[in-house]
């Protein structure tokens, strides 16, 4: 009966999270990988690793959700992986926040164990050509932002 309990809940709070803050879970690195090469050749990507807990995280959420509005869905996919240890919790931050893109949960830090970075926020920005052309820790200011998307728009 405890599974039975257990496998319930674990389908309420997918759908929550689906319905409620348009987050997926992350298994393997692979998956990510696989969405940033889906966008290729047609949208610049920004991949953005952030936490409810991280105070430069939530100023750079502004600037994400100024430029997601700024830039059209064909031009730009904004991918944030959430790393909060409960997705409930990124669910609320989330829904507090205002966020308008794509949110992911990393519940077992596979993706951040993949790109082996140090400080958060950190963002990976992809040219339409699938290509890297930013990847560094610490908050984009919003000119900064704009600027690169612009010039991955280009290349």
């Amino acid at each position: 009966m405890n599974r039975l309990k257990s496998l319930f809940l674990a389908v309420i709070l997918c759908a929550l999270s689906f319905f409620q803050s348009y987050a997926g879970d992350i298994k393997t690195s692979n998956d990510l990988l696989n969405e940033i090469a889906s966008s290729s050749n047609k949208q610049v990507v920004i991949v953005n690793f952030y936490a409810s807990w991280c105070s430069p995280c939530r100023e750079e959420i502004k600037d994400l959700i100024k430029v997601h509005e700024q830039f059209s869905a064909n031009d730009l996919r904004i991918i944030a992986v959430n790393l909060d240890d409960e997705a409930s919790t990124m669910q609320a931050f989330n829904k507090k926040a205002g966020i308008n893109y794509e949110t992911w949960h990393d519940f077992q830090g596979n993706i951040s164990s993949f790109f082996n970075f140090q400080s958060i926020p950190f963002n990976i920005v992809y040219s339409k050509a699938g290509k890297a052309i930013y990847a560094k820790p610490g908050a984009i200011p919003l000119q900064r932002l704009t600027d690169l998307i612009e010039y991955g728009l280009t290349k």
